[in-house]
């Protein structure tokens, strides 16, 4: 009998051992800002993707500050992450590398996430050293350049942004949470920034819509470039009832502050997956 339960939880302690996928592997965080930003956002042809108002957009520049990405395991120990804060240009054709993490315990790893906080000693990314200086001096989270164009009309804009969030939870677009780090060998995740979502026309609405003809608007004194202090001008009460909801969100009350409450939400995984925003 005593033979017998010897060589039982001999078996039960390898079983589980096995289950719990002995060994190490190796993972790579990804970071890219599809055609949105690193091409154009096009006007909308007939019940197709883009500006509905007829403008075309583009991003001549995409910084953004990345700060501990990592994999845990969801309300538990933490496999792997970056201790540096780095910068990203994502107009740059990518993906570009984020961080490799080697000899990570191999199993499913359901906490993937990240932060978005200002620039304080970031280093670079992919960023020119005269962005990481200018990140790091601003205090930035993200800073974004372009052009809107419509026929002849042309508005440019220059806007930084400081508002921080910690992005937790990504699973991807089947719903299936973080990564599966192989033993023996390698995985790669990304972090896939929507940069549309600053001309989203709703905050909560799955249906929302790309516009600039509000931002146009906004540019009161007649020189062409789209500021924040004038989108701080716009209250989202004197645009179209359709348009510009906040859904829950009672501290939305200008355009500056849709723009800057779009900031959260850019922040992706693998493509059209999502993450859980704090």
């Amino acid at each position: 009998m005593r033979t017998f339960h010897a060589v039982t939880l001999a078996l039960l302690v390898a079983a589980t051992h096995g289950a719990c996928g002995l060994g190490a592997g190796d993972v790579t965080i990804t970071t890219f800002g599809e055609a949105f930003i690193e091409q154009q956002i096009p006007a909308a042809a007939p019940d197709g993707e883009g500006v509905v108002d007829g403008y075309t957009i583009e991003y001549t520049k995409f910084l953004l500050a990345l700060s501990r990405v990592h994999i845990a395991e969801s309300g538990g120990a933490e496999g792997a992450a970056m201790s540096e804060q780095k910068i990203f240009d994502l107009k740059k054709p990518g993906p570009h590398d984020v961080v490799d993490f080697t000899s990570v315990q191999a199993r499913r790893w359901d906490d993937i996430g990240a932060d978005t906080l200002r620039a304080h000693g970031a280093i670079a990314g992919n960023a020119s050293a005269e962005d990481v200086e200018l990140m790091n001096g601003r205090g930035w989270v993200l800073y974004v350049e372009g052009v809107a164009t419509k026929g002849a009309q042309r508005y440019t804009f220059r806007w930084g942004f400081t508002e921080e969030t910690r992005y937790r939870g990504c699973v991807d677009a089947d719903e299936k949470a973080g990564v599966v780090v192989p033993a023996g060998g390698h995985t790669t995740a990304q972090l896939t920034i929507h940069g549309d979502h600053l001309f989203f026309d709703d905050l909560a609405s799955d249906q929302a819509k790309l516009r600039f003809s509000a931002f146009a608007a906004a540019d009161t004194n007649g020189d062409n470039e789209v500021t924040l202090a004038e989108l701080d001008a716009v209250d989202l009460t004197t645009l179209p009832i359709d348009q510009y909801g906040t859904g829950a969100n009672g501290t939305v009350h200008t355009l500056r502050d849709f723009v800057t409450a779009q900031t959260r939400s850019l922040v992706h995984f693998q493509g059209e997956g999502h993450c859980n925003i704090r």
